[in-house]
């Protein structure tokens, strides 16, 4: 599926790690067409992008709450922050041992996009 990471390559430990989910849901491929995911903590930082949407981030055995940045753009809305889904937490808490990932759905009518993520 485009916009997965190929979860079964994960080989935990040493660091949490993290990667993006593009829902198939309200068609969010063709509504969210860039998008830019920071995941960081007090140390460490890093981006997945929909330039390379299959990366995976690996912190350096780092544990904790991470904080979460989802920027987004679509034919029916402009490069904006998202706000996570409802029942979804903003960031991720992990230990150094899990993997998670934040994935991102349109809104019904195209003219948005919100994202939701895993705790460990």
């Amino acid at each position: 599926m485009a916009g997965t990471a190929n979860v079964s390559s994960v080989e935990l430990g040493e660091g949490a790690q993290f990667w993006a989910y593009i829902s198939p849901s309200n068609n969010t491929k063709s509504f969210v067409t860039a998008w830019k995911i920071t995941i960081s903590s007090d140390d460490w930082a890093g981006s997945i992008s929909s330039d390379d949407p299959t990366e995976q981030l690996k912190t350096p055995n780092l544990s904790g709450v991470f904080n979460v940045v989802v920027m987004a753009e679509g034919p029916e809305f402009s490069w904006q922050e998202l706000t996570p889904q409802t029942g979804s937490g903003a960031d991720i808490g992990c230990n150094s041992n899990c993997a998670s990932m934040v994935g991102i759905v349109a809104t019904a009518d195209g003219k948005g996009a919100n994202y939701w993520t895993t705790w460990d």
